[in-house]
């Protein structure tokens, strides 16, 4: 026993508490039993461990090269696309171009000649406030006239013929070289007069 145990006794006595019992060897001996050692716990073997950690790392090196696959075969798409892009542009350049060739008045006239269409010299015309017209109903009328002003890029283009065909536009008609040709001035070049 201690020296703090004659002063807790008394303590207890001085409180009016029943002073414990002494404890025999008896009971001493069943509240102190020996340890029992504990189960030993199985051991995990150092291979499993390293199987694992193989796994884990070919896993992420396997979702890595899918990542780059997968990044890369964008790109070559994206690139493909952006070429197919500019392909498309250059064509839908050159339709425009081509458009605006058949679309040009000097297009329009030689297709209007070849299908016989004649031009109205003198159109009459109906006033609409009170119907009266103005001219000749039985105006005169002639062939459309060439192109005084040859446009080269109409060469390649065939025109339509009277049967609604198409037909080369050099059929019967003299080459556009010959309808280009410079002319000599003659004679001073007209200037304003300033004062």
């Amino acid at each position: 026993m201690n020296a703090t145990a004659p002063v807790e006794l008394d303590q207890l006595r001085l409180l009016g508490a029943p002073a414990p019992r002494p404890e025999t060897t008896r009971e001493r001996a069943d509240r102190l039993r020996p340890v029992t050692t504990p189960a030993p716990k199985p051991r995990k073997s150092p291979v499993v461990g390293a199987i694992v950690a193989v796994c884990v790392i070919l896993g992420i090196f396997a979702a890595q090269l899918a990542l780059s696959i997968l990044v890369s075969q964008g790109a070559y798409e994206s690139r493909a696309l952006e070429i197919e892009e500019r392909d498309l542009g250059r064509v839908e350049r050159v339709l425009s171009q081509n458009l605006d060739k058949l679309a040009s008045p000097q297009n329009l006239v030689a297709n209007a000649a070849a299908l016989g269409m004649v031009q109205n010299v003198a159109p009459a015309t109906m006033r609409l406030s009170d119907g009266a017209i103005q001219g000749s109903l039985d105006s005169t009328t002639r062939e459309a006239s060439e192109n005084l002003v040859p446009n080269a890029q109409l060469e390649t283009l065939p025109v339509l013929d009277a049967a609604g065909l198409l037909t080369s536009r050099d059929a019967g008609q003299a080459p556009v070289a010959d309808a280009a040709k410079a002319v000599a001035w003659q004679g001073k070049l007209p200037a304003p007069q300033t004062r």
